[in-house]
């Protein structure tokens, strides 16, 4: 077995946290001193960008893209080894946003302390004097304006939707030539979402860049990290995966013209046997 795909998938991963999530840290802790929303979508975007090299094909560093892959546009290498290929690679992903949260602490823990010396969770039971939540760097929680997570499941739907369907459109074979660095393409991609859609739910749209930090959270945190604000971990777990098969289903369906597509061949098969 090649290890490569899956160490791509973990670094990938864990490259993502420790951009992301420090950059998330650096804002916070230095109350915008060093740091604005515009540069938490930049450094999002240059990781998804830089994770894109690691390994050829790309991984995906992303578990909602992996399987939505797997279940319309299986590879030779996806299908039929479901049990070899896809689990292990899930397991890289998830362990890699542990491991870049950890480092992410390692590098921040002191700036932590002081900033919020409760260590508190939005949504959380215990309240800051200073109204600082520190957990809300590692993982993401709703915005305070929400009346309900259902409003924090469609904009996460929105989002992972609008991901997959890009993406589909940079990496589709007709826009090889328009998309000759197809990371730069991503990066734009990304930067686009968290600055149109981020900030109400911290724009996860990855289930490993939640539940991955969220896991190492409960350490210093507590498992009030999972509790907090109506169980919300559910909401960055399985909605990106849901977005993503939209986003996906709706390229497919309506754009794309290539081989490969279990919705466009699954079409292709009705129209045919239709005119029979």
């Amino acid at each position: 077995m090649q290890l490569k795909p899956y160490l791509a998938e973990f670094l990938g991963t864990a490259l993502l946290i420790v951009i992301g999530d420090g950059v998330v840290a650096q804002c916070l802790l230095s109350d915008y001193q060093y740091g604005t929303w515009l540069s938490i979508n930049l450094a999002w975007a240059a990781a998804v960008c830089l994770s894109g090299y690691l390994a050829d094909p790309s991984p995906t560093i992303n578990p909602a893209v992996t399987l939505c892959l797997a279940l319309v546009r299986p590879s030779p290498t996806t299908t039929g080894n479901w049990r070899r290929t896809i689990p292990g690679k899930l397991a890289a992903q998830f362990l890699g946003g542990f491991v870049g949260a950890a480092m992410v602490y390692l590098n921040y823990r002191s700036a932590i302390h002081a900033w919020d010396p409760e260590y508190t969770i939005p949504g959380g039971s215990i309240l800051s004097p200073s109204g600082h939540h520190s957990a809300g760097i590692f993982a993401t929680y709703p915005a305070a304006v929400f009346t309900s997570n259902w409003e924090a499941v469609f904009s996460e739907l929105l989002g992972s939707a609008v991901l997959m369907f890009g993406s589909l459109a940079i990496s589709d074979p007709i826009n090889a030539r328009r998309f000759p660095a197809p990371q730069i393409s991503l990066f734009l991609l990304l930067l686009m979402i968290g600055a149109a859609l981020g900030w109400q739910t911290g724009y996860a749209l990855n289930p490993a860049r939640d539940l991955g930090p969220r896991l190492f959270s409960a350490i210093i945190y507590g498992p009030e990290v999972f509790t907090a604000a109506n169980y919300y971990f559910v909401v960055p777990l399985f909605a990106p995966i849901a977005g993503c098969l939209i986003g996906a289903t709706t390229y497919d369906v309506m754009l794309f013209e290539g081989d490969g597509s279990r919705i466009a061949d699954a079409l292709d098969k009705g129209a045919h046997l239709r005119l029979e």
